[in-house]
């Protein structure tokens, strides 16, 4: 596979996995849009980051990587977006082992795809 095409693959999973259940307790499931939606802190809005990045990763390898950003910011952009639910609840002082068994199928892909975007950048 490609440089393009693994982007587009990635691209398509951190977009994917903000819809997806980021938190999971008592049987229920809360997704990134969620969270942003609910309002709250400006500072949720921070979760916007890697769908939007993923948006634009997707735009720019259909685009021929012609990126509107470098193709490795996009990529911190998205984890930033990602592992700020988890600094932001550490430092607010949750118990960080508990905060590991409430994150859910979405949060885990988003920062698989996120790291991977990040440190796979093969020569294309």
């Amino acid at each position: 596979m490609n440089k393009k095409m693994v982007t587009m693959i990635l691209a398509v999973v951190l977009i994917a996995g903000f819809f997806l259940p980021y938190l999971s307790f008592l049987g229920r499931g809360i997704s990134g849009f969620d969270m942003v939606k609910g309002g709250g802190k400006a500072d949720v809005y921070v979760l916007a980051l890697s769908p939007l990045a993923g948006i634009l990763l997707l735009a720019g390898a259909l685009n021929n990587g012609k990126y509107i950003l470098a193709r490795g910011i996009l990529g911190i952009l998205a984890l930033v977006g990602v592992l700020y639910l988890v600094v932001r609840s550490v430092i607010e002082g949750a118990d960080i082992g508990s905060m590991f068994k409430m994150l859910g199928v979405g949060y885990w892909l988003s920062l698989v795809a996120a790291l991977a975007v990040v440190f796979y950048n093969p020569k294309d």
